[in-house]
């Protein structure tokens, strides 16, 4: 009789050695943390959000919460958190399912990709991967709204909504980047915002 050994099994999900980043289990504290941190995103961006206008924009302090995680932890994780606040944006909202998942999604991936090549010690990328992320999930919003048949006038979207809005949340980034870091206790991929000397 023929004895076969059994060949070792690779994980799919296995990290290269050579990555930046390697896997790690988070613990269920971290992750209820992070729960709560986005119901609180989303409580914010549905109650406050609304009466607080500059030039007819609102700041989008779900989006901002995105980012930071997506900066902190990486595009995974970016896109998942990305994906669970546009869902739960979608049903608080009572608005047609989908869009804010997907511009989020998007958000939250390319962030946490961008940041895997910057300073975690600065102040800026934060800032600028904000206003970018916005000014493009506002463009995108805005031609996903025409396709639906809700028409505006292009530079009522974009100096009426899309500009105001993205340099809103820039100059809040930096405070809603410093809670979330306190909040989630200092873990993380890259010490955004750090405060080490």
């Amino acid at each position: 009789m023929v004895e076969v050994t059994p060949k070792k099994r690779t994980s799919i999900l296995k990290r290269n050695k050579r990555s930046r980043m390697p896997a790690v289990q988070e613990s269920p504290l971290f992750m209820l943390k992070v729960f709560v941190l986005l119901v609180l995103a989303v409580v914010v961006q549905t109650t406050i959000s609304p009466y607080v206008t500059v030039l007819g924009a609102q700041p989008d302090s779900a989006l901002i919460v995105v980012i930071a995680l997506a900066m902190m932890r990486g595009p995974v994780w970016g896109a998942v958190v990305g994906f669970a606040t546009g869902f739960l944006l979608d049903v608080a909202l009572v608005q047609t399912m989908g869009i804010s998942s997907f511009l989020y999604t998007l958000a939250g991936y390319f962030s946490g990709r961008y940041a895997e090549g910057t300073d975690p010690d600065s102040w800026l990328p934060p800032m600028v991967t904000v206003f970018l992320a916005t000014f493009v999930v506002q463009v995108l919003n805005a031609v996903i709204m025409f396709l639906l048949g809700v028409e505006a006038s292009i530079d009522f979207v974009i100096f009426r909504v899309v500009l105001p809005s993205a340099v809103i949340n820039a100059l809040l980034a930096m405070p809603i980047f410093v809670v979330c870091r306190w909040w989630l206790g200092g873990e993380g991929r890259q010490r955004v915002f750090s405060t080490e000397e």
